[in-house]
């Protein structure tokens, strides 16, 4: 057996050797093993693997994961034998290697004191003077290179080396995952408002996930309208709620109306989604699965009825790297919260993946580094100012009639549409897909040319054909509105606006449009 150097010249200049996998549908590679006759005092090896490309190691690409470097001092050598004692490179994690194709292990060192053993033909084995190497070991040939990108092979040498690959026990096995803790939300400057005499202070918090009853902590926040920092900051109760944020009570009254808080107001949220993507990188290999299910926990609707924080008692099947989407609405809750309501050590979202595998070579892996779930909610509600149950009373109710903003969650305003001559009706064209527990407004104001339509109200006009609602997706309806037309009781216009508030009492079902048509009938 011969022996080569490493970093015989004055650049790194590595050797290499190729090799291949016979196993069809791959193997996972875990550890190296080589063997030095010689080291340097101080200077560490590398190895890394390349994918060979037309018959020679990859000028540029390593394998990921696969870059592994020792000191000097974890350097064998060995030069007695009569079994060399190895050295060994560990991967960080199992290295997935494909079946029937060609990979290069690559060893470089800043140094040309470092020997390492390498077989060679007509060359003794080692510890013997009669038995020579009479064949190349390995089906792959030894490379050598001066610049780490373009290698010249050595037909009648191999690099003696011992490559590991993983054997798995079982042919199915499972791992839960759990939702990581809610953190804080850093509110808006100045979020607080509070009344005169008046111990009710209003947080703007939107879409915050919290409903009447639920304790929100609050840090952060200073004097505001003469209630004192120690009053407001802490464990509160939520008194009212909608989407703009919630209420809770002081422990004192405030002097006057005023905003504040200051820039570093902290409060708790919860994080409500009825529509859920599972963010995982996996490697499957040919005979290998996973699928996946979660248990999600119940949220509520900003105008809905449903009964929040009860959790799945099953695991419910979900698809990975796709939309998920529910006919409810879920949560993910703030730690304190899940403590209270789900009881300690329970989270609100258990994902469970299944692996599988019909090989004892491969199995599918996970990258956790990578792994997320994106949730997505959608912010709409159904007010009714003197409702006080089946509808979310607003913290501030302005009537969708009002010429300003109304108070609703969800809205679509059109631009103002000025025509050349005068009009008396407007036909309204919409079409639309209407769930159950959904339904939707059409508001419209008119002026003159010479006026501000900005300052006109709203008025609401109903649909002149009753349609069905339908679940389905993918049905839209046709909604017509005739607005004024021959005699009706409109004062001609030259300008007009449209308004459309979507409402429902289920957050995960919303009303969707795919046209909108006006034309202005003229007198």
């Amino acid at each position: 057996m011969a022996v080569t150097s490493l970093g015989y010249g004055v650049n790194k200049q590595p050797i290499a050797q190729s090799f291949y996998i016979d196993e069809p549908k791959g193997i996972y590679c875990t550890k190296v093993d080589l063997f030095f006759a010689a080291k340097d005092a101080a200077l560490p090896v590398q190895i890394h693997l390349r994918p060979m490309v037309q018959g020679f190691p990859s000028a540029q690409e390593i394998i990921p994961g696969t870059q592994v470097s020792l000191p000097s001092s974890s350097i064998n050598v060995d030069t007695s034998g009569p079994a060399l004692t190895a050295t060994t490179f560990t991967f960080d994690e199992p290295v997935f290697l494909k079946g029937q194709e060609d990979y290069a292990l690559v060893v470089n060192a800043d140094s040309k004191d470092y020997k390492i053993y390498i077989a060679e033909i007509n060359e003794f084995t080692f510890g013997s003077t009669e038995k020579r190497v009479n064949k190349n070991p390995v089906s792959g040939s030894l490379f050598y290179s001066q610049n780490s990108a373009t290698f010249t092979p050595a037909q009648n040498q191999d690099l003696s080396f011992v490559l590991h690959q993983a054997k798995f026990k079982h042919t199915s096995a499972n791992v839960i995952l759990h939702n990581a803790p809610v953190s804080k939300r850093k509110l808006n400057n100045n979020a607080l408002k509070t009344t005169a005499t008046s111990s009710t202070v209003t947080v703007t918090h939107l879409n915050h996930g919290l409903e009447v009853g639920n304790k929100v902590t609050i840090s952060g926040a200073t004097d505001v309208g003469g209630i004192t920092a120690a009053s407001i900051n802490g464990a509160r109760t939520v008194v009212a709620k909608d989407f703009t944020g919630y209420t809770f009570t002081a422990d004192s009254a405030a002097d006057s109306d005023a905003l504040g808080g200051g820039a570093n107001i902290l409060a708790d949220r919860n994080i409500p989604y009825s529509l859920a993507y599972p963010n995982m990188q996996l490697l499957k290999p040919k005979g290998t699965n996973v699928d996946a299910g979660m248990k999600a926990t119940t949220g509520k609707s900003f105008a809905g009825s449903e009964t929040a924080f009860q959790k799945s008692s099953t695991f419910e099947g979900i698809r990975i790297n796709q939309n998920n989407a529910a006919s409810k609405v879920y949560l993910i809750a703030h730690d304190s919260a899940e403590t209270a309501e789900l009881g300690a050590g329970n989270k609100s979202l258990d994902v469970q993946l299944n692996f599988s595998t019909d090989d004892s070579n491969v199995s599918p892996m996970l990258d956790l580094q990578r792994t997320s779930m994106s949730l997505f909610s959608t912010l709409i509600d159904k007010q009714d100012s003197a409702a006080t149950s089946g509808f979310n009373v607003p913290l501030n109710f302005v009537n969708e009639t009002d010429a300003g903003v109304g108070s609703s969650a969800a809205r679509h305003l059109t631009n103002v549409y000025t025509l050349g001559d005068d009009a008396v009706g407007i036909k309204v064209l919409i079409d639309a897909n209407v769930p159950e527990t959904t339904d939707f407004q059409l508001f419209f104001r008119t002026a003159t040319s010479d006026e501000n339509i900005f300052t006109k109200s709203f008025t609401l006009q109903n649909p002149d054909n009753i349609l069905p609602k339908d679940n389905n997706p993918n049905v839209f309806r046709e909604y017509e509105f005739l607005i004024g037309g021959q005699g009706g009781t409109l004062t001609s216009f030259t300008k007009f606006q449209l308004k459309i508030i979507m409402r429902s009492t289920n957050q995960a079902l919303v009303p969707r449009f795919r046209a909108l048509r006006a034309i202005a009938l003229s007198v």
